[in-house]
């Protein structure tokens, strides 16, 4: 089995040096493999991923960020492992001038004999025609970048800052096309899940309800078909970081955690 968990960590916002302490408890908590982080900085005083790789016991990070306008930090995604991380790569995703966007990259780590990936897509609710760019760039990276011999198919997850239903979404889980091309990958909570909405963006969440945007299920872990051999099949998947630890809300999305047929 493949313990995978996708974390959109908000970068430095809200107290940093008190939530880093709650996520740090929910990895712990729920144990994963290999973890997927949005919304990582990395500036002179150092890169969030790496600190929490190094809290959870010296971990492997492959890290890819983008330089955020002003300033020299770089915000971007990154893949945690347990095991060492074979090789790394990373691409930049479709992008329109805009204030309130910033460039989004897709980061990729093999490592445990997997095809990793942690992506991020643009944020705002009318964004859905980006969107379905960034996905359809997304697929070709996966599929360029896997090793098609794994015993287990490519993880793809992240904040996608799309709803289920959205066009993007259904072209990933092999429901819709774009521009005449389709694919399929394993939506881990529409196979594995409870049942329920699986919401990620909660209003229940103090730092999300700042935004005063509607509940919804925006983070996701995919995974690939690899028919009759069962390799990364969904078999369990929750929503998790969904509750305070010690007062501290760990950040404003809930993550994700999937186990995967080996």
């Amino acid at each position: 089995m493949l313990r995978v968990l996708t974390l959109n960590i908000w970068n430095l916002s809200g107290h940093w040096r008190s939530r880093r302490g709650a996520i740090v408890a929910v990895l712990r908590r729920w144990e994963p493999d290999v973890v997927c982080l949005q919304e990582v900085v990395a500036n002179e005083r150092g890169n969030q991923a790496e600190w929490l790789a190094s809290e959870l016991g010296a971990w492997s990070v492959a890290y890819a960020g983008e330089p955020l306008a002003a300033g020299a930090a770089q915000f971007g995604n990154a893949v945690l492992s347990r095991w060492p991380i074979e090789t790394s790569s990373s691409t930049q995703l479709p992008y329109v001038a805009d204030e309130r966007e910033v460039q989004r990259v897709v980061v990729h780590a093999r490592t445990g004999g997997v095809d990793v990936f942690s992506t991020h897509l643009a944020w705002q609710l009318h964004d859905a025609a980006l969107r379905e760019r960034q996905v359809q760039a997304l697929v070709r990276f996966v599929f360029d970048r896997t090793d098609p011999a794994a015993p287990i198919g490519p993880v793809t997850a992240g904040a996608f800052n799309a709803e289920p239903d959205s066009d993007a979404v259904r072209y990933l889980s092999g429901l819709a096309s774009l521009d005449g091309a389709s694919t399929y990958l394993q939506d881990a909570w529409r196979l594995a899940g409870d049942g329920g909405p699986g919401t990620t963006w909660s209003n229940r969440n103090p730092h999300a309800a700042l935004d005063q945007e509607p509940d919804r299920r925006v983070d996701y872990v995919f995974s690939g078909f690899h028919g009759p051999s069962s390799g990364g099949r969904p078999v369990e998947c929750r929503v998790v970081a969904d509750e305070a630890v010690d007062g501290v809300w760990p950040s404003d999305h809930f993550g994700v955690l999937a186990v995967l047929q080996g």
